[in-house]
């Protein structure tokens, strides 16, 4: 026996409409009988679609408008390589003039084949691409630096955004930074040979004065001497401190293959002297194999077990040990270089890597204050980064985080 449904009321289209003009979610009518009945249908539709666009803010407000008055050039473009959306225009055509047509239409011919190279490999892969370019056109920023990123629709790659910020600003201010660096360089050249060599001429004329006449001078006279002595090597070791600093960045890094043990072995044969005068014992345990700089490397471990030696407590033997972990999976290891030393304490960390910084006299400890900024910048070239452990008169632990692989500049 069939049920007869019973009509639609009033009533209940009336509460539907309350609960629409609310906002409230998932609201529906039931359709029922009778004349009201394609009304609550129609209700229910509307319904439908207000719930569909819920999530959109008001308009004023919403997302669209902050993709229109970006300051960033977007579009979205399909497998096919034609614009669907973008939310600015060329100069003289209006989005309708755009919408569907080549992106490649838009290129400078002479860029056409980079930028479909970059289109392809994000469609291909599904990775993200970033690259700098500068359109060879009359009109907008003089440089861009361009995203381009997948759309996905299904697991798949239906197509790409490519986002275009001015970067114009940012360039000119690395063209005027890589010019101060060459001037820098270009003054570390002259320093090099017009500095060094009076204080040679110092230090030469020096000894044979020492040699020739010391006996004739007075004890005053002789301290006088020594202490020129003495100044001049300090100001020659500060040349050459100041040279190695500023090398370090000069000339395009070339990484190979190199063994740290290797590396570290031949580092012990240098400070061979130092070692026995000293009386220090150096441990080297197992170190890995990376890909870095070779000479970089060895400046770097030379640095860093010669602190060790001298920051030694008086009448106390040096330790030095030089161990490494490998995090595989990261994809870098940990260096450490571990002594027994007079240590420091860790609320002067940010100060010791810096050039010239020294917590301790020169009359005590000799040194130009720049070793450890150059290991400093010899790590962050490679990607990595340097730090220590320590407590005062309990040794110290420099510990040096290096990729395995290191990133390769832009």
């Amino acid at each position: 026996m069939e049920t007869r449904r019973s009509e639609t009321t009033v009533e209940e289209l009336l509460e539907v409409i309350a609960r629409m003009a609310a906002n409230e979610p998932n609201v529906r009518c039931r359709v029922g009988e009778g004349p009201l009945a394609p009304l609550a249908t129609a209700l229910n539709t509307l319904s439908g679609e207000l719930d569909s666009r819920r999530i959109r803010s008001d308009e004023t407000f919403g997302p669209e408008v902050l993709v229109s008055q970006s300051p960033v050039a977007m579009m979205a473009c399909d497998a096919d390589d034609r614009i669907q959306y973008m939310n600015y225009t060329f100069p003289g055509l209006t989005l309708s003039d755009v919408v569907g047509r080549k992106n490649s239409e838009f290129t400078p011919p002479e860029d056409v084949e980079m930028v479909r190279g970059h289109v392809r490999h994000v469609l291909t892969t599904g990775e993200p691409v970033f690259y700098e370019h500068r359109p060879n056109i009359g009109f907008g920023p003089e440089w861009f630096g361009v995203h381009v990123g997948p759309i996905r629709s299904g697991g798949e790659v239906v197509g790409y955004t490519m986002s275009l910020t001015d970067i114009t600003e940012l360039k000119r201010t690395q063209f005027r930074l890589e010019q101060s660096n060459r001037e820098l360089e270009s003054f570390a050249s002259v320093a090099s040979h017009d500095l060094q060599e009076p204080l040679r001429k110092i230090q030469t004329f020096g000894e044979r004065l020492k040699t020739t006449s010391g006996a004739a001078l007075s004890p005053e006279g002789r301290d006088y001497l020594e202490r020129m002595s003495n100044a001049a090597g300090r100001m020659r070791r500060l040349i050459d401190d100041l040279l190695s600093f500023s090398r370090i960045s000069s000339r395009a890094p070339t990484f190979v293959r190199v063994d740290l043990g290797r590396v570290a072995r031949e580092v012990l044969g240098d400070l061979e002297t130092a070692i026995e005068q000293s009386g220090a014992s150096v441990t080297i345990g197992e170190l890995p194999t990376l890909e870095a700089e070779p000479m970089l490397m060895r400046q770097l471990l030379q640095n860093l077990v010669s602190n060790a030696l001298k920051f030694h407590h008086e009448g106390v033997e040096p330790s030095v040990s030089i161990s490494a972990t490998v995090d595989a999976d990261a994809g870098q290891c940990e260096l450490r270089v571990a002594d027994n030393g007079i240590g420091f304490d860790e609320k002067y960390l940010d100060r010791i890597f810096n050039v010239f910084q020294r917590l301790h006299g020169r009359g005590k400890y000799e040194g130009t204050g720049i070793g450890l900024a150059i290991c400093r910048k010899i790590v962050e070239r490679h990607g990595g980064c340097i730090g220590a452990r320590s407590t005062p008169g309990q040794g110290a632990t420099f510990i040096v985080t290096l990729p395995l692989k290191p990133p390769q500049p832009r």
